[in-house]
């Protein structure tokens, strides 16, 4: 069943033709957008139409999606239940649904729902890649900031993406992957410029377009860095720690303090507030202790918030009054399930 999901999500790409206007939504993030470019390419290359629109979690609603003029539809790293209603609205269009999260929703029948995770954790830049070939660099970007390095699964297409490269993976995340990622934060409310900026990227020694925006991201995240140690808590064996960034760097923080070579048997949640009234959480491990999306959850509880993720690598999030009793939710539930 999922070679031929596989076979359907191929042929799909292969037939985009000059007959056709592709619309292509990208989750708003590096896996997203690097998945997206490579989407965007194909259709190029196949003298296609093609438009690519950005979801955003917090701001995105069913009428920013005006799809009427197009014949095809490609949606990649968003998760059933945030598309559904897109899908549903248009589902008379030929639509390729390409994602990596556990079925959330039922989406219509129509739809080629090619989900990866029979193969274990595939970011969506990675199967963009196998399914249209391309910018193999940019691919191994998404995969880089999507944590997909921490799943043994992906060991042969990074080491044969860095291999052609000639670089190691921290030499690859330094002067590629973090530049890319750190310039779609700074431009967080400038996506449709973000995407084009990456999109139009033709080599990975050539990141000038990037790397301008991405030095203030990074003077943030070392600043918040270096408060880590002092403002750390331990709640129950988890490394707990809260900050208030000026950018939206909370992935990027947590995933150099977790890959440190003296953190990779530690479990960490990170939070920070939002705009919007809400506390936004990260956690990260290397260690295989615990489902950090069950964690997650255990923590919110009955609260009004939502979680979800992957075993290594997961996120939530609760109102901000709720702050302290997701905390005592997550020390009651590790105390009755202690890590050790």
């Amino acid at each position: 069943m999922n070679d031929a999901i596989r076979k359907q999500a191929q042929e799909f790409i292969d037939n985009i033709s000059k007959t056709d206007n592709v619309a292509i939504i990208t989750d708003h993030d590096p896996d997203g957008f690097t998945s997206g470019t490579l989407f965007f390419d194909h259709c190029l290359k196949k003298e296609a139409k093609v438009k690519q629109f950005t979801f955003s979690r917090n701001s995105s609603e069913l009428e920013d999606f005006p799809l009427e003029e197009f014949n095809k539809i490609i949606t990649t790293d968003l998760a059933a239940q945030t598309i559904v209603q897109i899908l549903e609205k248009y589902k008379g269009k030929e639509i390729l649904f390409m994602d990596h999260h556990p079925s959330d929703a039922k989406l219509p029948d129509s739809v080629i729902e090619y989900r990866t995770m029979y193969r274990g954790y595939i970011p969506s830049a990675r199967s963009a890649y196998e399914l249209t070939g391309g910018k193999k660099w940019l691919a191994l970007s998404g995969v880089i900031s999507d944590s997909g390095h921490l799943y043994k699964e992906n060991e042969e297409f990074i080491k044969d993406a860095l291999d052609n490269l000639n670089m190691t993976r921290e030499e690859f995340e330094e002067k590629i992957a973090s530049p890319i990622s750190d310039s779609i934060i700074y431009l967080n409310k400038e996506a449709e410029k973000s995407f084009s900026i990456i999109q139009k990227l033709e080599s990975p020694t050539k990141l000038d377009t990037v790397e301008k925006y991405s030095k203030p991201i990074q003077e943030e995240t070392n600043k918040i860095i270096s408060k880590f140690e002092s403002d750390k808590e331990n709640i129950e064996g988890i490394i707990y720690f809260y900050f208030k960034p000026k950018y939206s760097v909370k992935p990027i923080v947590i995933n150099k303090i977790s890959q440190r070579k003296e953190n990779l048997d530690k479990i960490f949640i990170f939070a920070s507030p939002k705009d919007n009234g809400k506390v936004t959480f990260s956690a990260r491990s290397n260690s295989g202790k615990i489902n950090l999306a069950t964690l997650l959850k255990a923590g919110i509880g009955n609260l009004e918030g939502k979680a979800g993720g992957h075993f290594n690598s997961s996120g939530g999030a609760v109102n901000s009054e709720d702050l302290e009793k997701f905390k005592e939710n997550l020390c009651n539930f590790l105390k009755e399930n202690p890590l050790d």
